[in-house]
């Protein structure tokens, strides 16, 4: 039976029809997107499942980029539904013999996570699916492992480590390219909170779960380190709130040498889209190849480039954000996360994205 999609409060008309649209789509027949996304090359035959890449399942997301930017959080819930549905199907199916152990791909946005798996063209026998999705969160993770072992099957849990500021220039790139990328407040949380979710995963269930750290502190010359020995090597850009800080001072610093368009540096602070581009079309379903240009085996390993401020922005339309209020918005960030609440992959971002509605909300006096 396949989970329930929760709703999120989105001011703007569009937005929130389309979350309505789509989740009702999906409730009423998931087969369809499940189709589309088996025919997917980036999905290797269904058995890389990643929220992300389900997304480009729904035709109102993956008209431009634009439309991402703007639907990206509007199609979150219904894409990790399919996602978990699509897992549990791989994990229950009966397959071949041998092919059992189910990668759990995980680290900070940027890191080069979805490179690793798409710079081959097709997954060893031996692995039934690869799952991209965040560890962070102590319940999200020991939930996660269970569902594995309880369809008997090994898992695997693969961490790719980089440095935030690296993480962070990649998820800008992919945002000028894709269309979606990442708020920092989530950045630091998932890395921040990443070694004390697996902890807890070590001490529930020990050598049943493995563990593999691709270090690419040094981007170029990845590290693979084998073993829960290493697992500290996750602490080494510090804590959340220290990582926070880092990446802050990093996008501040492109915003004042104009490195960074205006539309990139508001949704790096978890701001909403800004006003809908009268030039987006979905109705035409022309979808751009930004998704191969970006998945095609590597944007986030690339060779290290410097952003241009977008030439269609107008002096007038560029955000001034005096330091004070960057300052009050990345503290109303440093919240507690809260436990994630049962359903789909409600993971840290969902949570994150969900407190910063609730206070955009509130600030405008509208009701919850």
């Amino acid at each position: 039976m396949l989970e329930p999609i929760h709703r999120r409060t989105f001011s703007e008309p569009d937005r929130a029809a389309v979350q309505e649209r789509i989740a009702r789509a999906v409730e009423s027949d998931p087969e369809p997107f499940l189709e589309r996304y088996r025919a997917l090359e980036q999905s290797l035959g269904a058995r890389y499942v990643s929220a992300d890449l389900f997304k480009e399942t729904f035709d109102a997301y993956g008209a431009s980029a634009a439309a991402r930017h703007r639907y990206n959080a509007c199609v979150h819930n219904a894409a990790a539904v399919l996602a978990s549905e699509q897992l549990r199907r791989l994990i229950n199916h009966p397959g071949e013999s041998g092919c059992d152990t189910v990668i759990l791909l995980t680290g900070i946005p940027g890191a080069g996570k979805t490179s690793s798996v798409l710079e081959s063209s097709a997954l060893p026998e031996h692995i039934r699916a690869v799952y991209e999705g965040q560890l962070a969160n102590r319940q999200t993770a020991l939930a996660k492992i269970q569902q594995v072992l309880d369809g008997g099957r090994k898992p695997v849990i693969v961490v790719v480590h980089a440095t935030p500021e690296r993480a962070l220039e990649n998820t800008l790139q992919r945002f000028e390219a894709l269309g979606r990328g990442a708020g920092i407040g989530v950045m630091a949380s998932i890395q921040g909170n990443l070694p004390a979710g697996l902890r807890a995963v070590q001490e529930r269930f020990g050598e049943r779960v493995g563990l593999q750290i691709v270090d690419r502190r040094v981007f170029q010359e990845p590290k693979v380190l084998d073993g829960w020995e290493h697992l500290a090597v996750l602490r080494s850009e510090g804590d959340q709130e220290h990582i926070r800080q880092r990446l802050a001072a990093a996008l501040e610093q492109r915003r004042a040498r104009e490195l960074v368009s205006d539309e990139a540096y508001r949704q790096a602070l978890s701001l909403a889209p800004g006003s809908q581009n009268p030039q987006l079309d979905l109705a035409a379903g022309g979808r751009d190849e930004a998704l191969e240009q970006q998945r095609g085996r590597a944007a986030e390993n690339s060779q290290e480039a410097l952003l241009s401020p977008s030439p269609a922005l107008t002096a007038a339309e560029r955000l001034r954000l005096r330091s004070d209020e960057v300052a009050a918005r990345l503290a109303a960030e440093r919240e507690q996360v809260r436990p994630a609440r049962e359903g789909p992959e409600q993971d840290l971002e969902q949570q994150l994205e969900q407190e910063k509605q609730q206070e955009h909300d509130k600030d405008h006096g509208l009701e919850p």
